[in-house]
């Protein structure tokens, strides 16, 4: 019986060492990009999961009439399915980092199918994003082996401060999100861009307009993320 006990105790610790090591890490990360936001009023909008066919490109005409620019965070699998698409998000001048291949949860998979998802990733996005680009784990979620990995090939982590909800099965309105970012002083936004819905794919536009205009008219700068974390 003792011999189970130790070993169950052991288990116990290593998982707390795999998986809470990176979570500890994300949570002072967060922190740290909340209190920079806000001290420079700034607002960065990422997308994730795209590109979308149909989306993107129209998220592309909005940010192009604010002159904004923003953080793409494709899957290598979409991106795969529809290159031209982001073609068209690198010709326009915006960053692209990585969200993995197949979108794994690094809590939900057995090791080391996370850090094999990721480096798929950043093969299939090779064409438009840098070896040591951003990256932003799936479901924000990583393990000590991904997390090791990405820090030996120098890939910044893209958190974020403020989920504006389109996934969400209850959605907040745009003005509501852009209140918030407004109360926070700033904030990394994260939103999606893949082909979903009608109604989510009018919301996210929705949101991305009221918050780039509330942006405008409070002073708030916008920026794509990785520049920005560069400067810290």
């Amino acid at each position: 019986m003792s011999s189970a006990i130790a070993i169950a105790a052991l288990l116990i610790l290593a998982s707390l060492v795999f998986y809470g090591i990176p979570f500890a890490h994300r949570r002072w990360a967060t922190r740290v990009l909340r209190d920079r936001v806000r001290a420079s009023r700034t607002l960065v909008l990422s997308y994730d999961d795209g590109p979308g066919p149909e989306l993107t490109p129209r998220l592309l005409g909005l940010l192009a009439r604010f002159d904004a620019c923003a953080t793409f965070l494709p899957l290598g699998q979409r991106a795969e399915a529809a290159p031209r698409v982001l073609d068209q998000v690198a010709a326009a001048g915006h960053e692209i980092g990585c969200h993995s291949t197949q979108h794994r949860h690094a809590w939900r998979t057995l090791p080391p199918q996370s850090t094999l998802d990721a480096r798929a990733g950043f093969r299939s996005l090779a064409r438009w994003a840098p070896p040591d680009g951003l990256y932003r784990p799936p479901h924000g979620k990583l393990d000590l082996l991904t997390w090791i990995w990405l820090g030996l090939r120098g890939a910044r982590l893209a958190w974020w401060t403020l989920d504006a909800g389109d996934t969400w099965k209850v959605r907040p309105t745009p003005e509501s999100v852009a209140q918030r970012l407004l109360e926070a002083g700033g904030g990394v936004v994260l939103l999606h861009d893949f082909d979903g819905t009608p109604e989510r794919s009018e919301f996210v536009l929705e949101t991305t307009g009221a918050l780039l205009e509330a942006a405008r008219r409070e002073g708030l700068s916008v920026r794509a993320l990785g520049p920005w974390l560069a400067e810290a």
